[in-house]
């Protein structure tokens, strides 16, 4: 790949770029056509907060109506955030695409191949996750499809929503303009996948190509002092010992790497932040609403569907997150694997400078609160389950 065109029209890159152009933030577009795509996914994802929050208010005289409607709620606001979020920060992930261009475009042959298998590895994680998304989305109408297939129709209000994939409030309207009602809603469905999968898909394609690039610096690292015998010169002149300039290059580009992971946390920090805090929320009530309706397997496909969903999608952040954390400890590995007993004492300055360095890992916070990482994955679902066995007590 040595032009613009070969990097993001290769294979690596085909999900996130789709769904980020169908989403409106393909930072390549130009404004106007952003805004084409952004706009009518973004309204079409939020707006029906508002009937949302209008049945809330009616719900809340019966709990089982109040935990069946308010997952469907905290991820639209999740969704809709992500979407207004990665918009605002449209000039961060033009700059974390440009990076990843210049890289790609700086990286010698056995570097590219190295980096090759890791944004291969990215792949596979953008394509499964997007399948899983869609088939979520999928299952998730799957309980209205059925209802409207099955059940006689009916001039009861509280029958017509329950037919619907959201719980909202239209008053009589509901009736009248049912299906506008239900194709709004399977809309709002489509949107809530492609807000999600644009995101998420975008997160990993990053931190994947974070690791392979403090894998390349693992590389040339190990390569210092590798051909220097017993006799090598401790003091060489700073013009022809090479080892030093090898070790320099290693450093300008590990940290060009952590500057790019720094970039990476603070365009995902606030989106992890609200993600996290209402999920794990979310995901109790969908619990909740599963051991209710054990006994009735219409009512338990789309809470289930939900809640395999939000834990899936929690797992992803924090599961990448600690490939970050791994990966960035590779430079250290590497000084340690090599020969630098063998090298010029200004070359081993630079080799404990990088070792310095990596003594703090990259990281991936919530908010600047939290560090993701699959520890503090088991400490979220470990507060699911308290959120949980407290509702669950109320009911």
């Amino acid at each position: 790949m040595t032009r613009q065109e070969d990097i993001w029209g290769s294979r690596y890159y085909t999900i996130p770029k789709f769904y980020m152009t169908l989403a409106g933030l393909w930072p390549y577009h130009t404004f106007r056509d952003r805004c084409l795509h952004f706009v009518p996914v973004f309204t079409i994802c939020s707006i029906i907060l508002i009937p949302q929050l209008m049945y809330v208010l009616i719900a809340l005289t019966d709990l089982d109506d109040l935990f069946e409607c308010i997952p469907t709620i905290l991820i639209t606001i999740i969704f809709s955030f992500k979407l207004a979020s990665l918009m605002a920060n449209n000039d961060k992930i033009n700059s974390c695409l440009k990076t990843i261009e210049n890289d790609w475009l700086s990286l010698s042959s056995n570097e590219k191949t190295i980096l090759q298998r890791r944004t291969a590895y990215g792949r596979y994680l953008t394509i499964f996750y997007a399948g899983f998304m869609q088939l979520t989305g999928f299952l998730y109408m799957l309980k209205s499809i059925v209802l409207i297939l099955i059940e006689e129709t009916s001039n009861s209000t509280q029958l017509a929503v329950s037919k619907l994939p959201f719980r909202v409030e239209y008053g009589q309207r509901i009736n009248q303009h049912f299906y506008p009602i239900l194709v709004h809603s399977y809309l709002t469905t489509f949107s809530h996948v492609t807000a999600t999968v644009a995101a998420d898909t975008l997160y990993f394609t990053l931190i994947q190509h974070a690791c392979g690039m403090f894998l390349v610096v693992g590389h040339s690292l190990e390569d210092i002092g590798k051909d220097n015998n017993s006799d090598f010169n401790l003091k060489p002149k700073k013009i022809e010992d090479v080892d030093y300039k090898k070790a320099f290059g290693c450093l300008r580009r590990h940290l060009h790497v952590i500057e790019f992971a720094e970039l990476i946390e603070s365009t995902f920090t606030n989106i992890f932040l609200v993600s996290i805090s209402l999920n794990m929320i979310g995901g109790s009530i969908c619990g909740i609403q599963v051991l209710m309706n054990l006994n009735d397997a219409k009512d338990i496909v789309a809470p289930l569907a939900i809640y395999i969903a939000q834990l899936t999608h929690l797992f992803f952040q924090f599961w990448q997150a600690q490939f970050l954390l791994d990966y960035s400890v590779v430079p250290y590995e590497s000084i340690c694997r090599a020969n630098w007993y063998s090298t010029s004492k200004r070359c081993r300055k630079l080799l404990l400078l990088i070792m310095n360095r990596t003594v703090s890992p990259c990281k991936i916070t919530a908010g600047k609160i939290v560090t993701l990482s699959i520890e503090s994955f088991g400490i979220v679902l470990k507060t699911s389950m308290s959120y949980f066995t407290m509702l669950r007590s109320f009911h």
